[in-house]
């Protein structure tokens, strides 16, 4: 199988990750033009990386927002519209599930301390360590894809002071799953011309790709983009 990926600031976890499972990704610079032949890719995924233009969802700059990077909103907000136009999935990890809901028509969490903390949860909850990634409680909504396949799964790890706001939920979205103190961590598409499935945490960090929650995320979404080749989405996508 063979996905475009827009390129994040360290290649390798992801392509060990999704090489481990039978797909070729394509990195695409965020400074490069949107490809013609997007119809020989299976799969769009959208990586991690810097916060998404607050302006996109008008909201004025948090102080704690970083300097965005108008290429890469302008270019991964075509190449969402251009794979659900040719009926390809589209799949978000971190940042991924930002620029979706923003896609979307929804809004973001600007600073996610300052969110919990509103919440009465301060620092119970850390999602963006000074080193590392952070590892936190995860609970799914019952019925969705995403709890079949990753049933059993506790916790799983991340980094991110952004997130998608609950209040706020792009149209075509509904929440797959949250952290324990109530973090967007998932979202699945609904009544989109093809599957639409993105996570907070960073699955391709997760014990090199070989923890059973990333193998099983893997998995679904390799189901889900062999689906839409095959025209058999009905039998797989709620």
């Amino acid at each position: 199988m063979r996905w475009l990926a827009t390129k994040p600031s360290v290649k390798s976890d992801y392509s060990r990750w999704l090489r481990a499972g039978g797909i070729t990704p394509e990195f695409l610079d965020p400074t490069n033009a949107l490809p013609d032949a997007l119809d020989a890719f299976d799969a769009l995924l959208l990586t991690g990386g810097g916060d998404v233009d607050p302006a996109l969802y008008g909201a004025e700059r948090h102080p704690q927002t970083g300097e965005p990077n108008s290429n890469r909103d302008t270019l991964e907000r075509q190449l969402i519209d251009r794979f659900l136009e040719i009926g390809r999935p589209v799949f978000g990890i971190c940042r991924g599930i930002q620029l979706l809901n923003v896609a979307f028509g929804g809004q973001l969490i600007q600073h996610v301390p300052d969110w919990l903390a509103t919440r009465g949860h301060g620092a119970a909850e850390c999602h963006s360590p000074a080193s590392g990634d952070a590892q936190h409680a995860i609970r799914f909504a019952a019925g969705r894809r995403l709890e079949q396949a990753l049933r059993g799964t506790e916790t799983v790890n991340s980094h991110h002071h952004q997130a998608v706001d609950p209040q706020h939920l792009g149209r075509h979205l509904r929440v797959a799953a949250w952290s324990g103190a109530g973090v967007v961590e998932a979202v699945e598409g609904v009544d989109l011309p093809a599957p639409v499935l993105a996570v907070q945490w960073h699955p391709e960090r997760m014990a090199d790709g070989s923890a059973p929650a990333a193998t099983a995320l893997l998995n679904l979404m390799r189901s889900l983009a062999q689906a839409t080749r095959s025209n058999d989405l009905l039998k797989i996508w709620i």
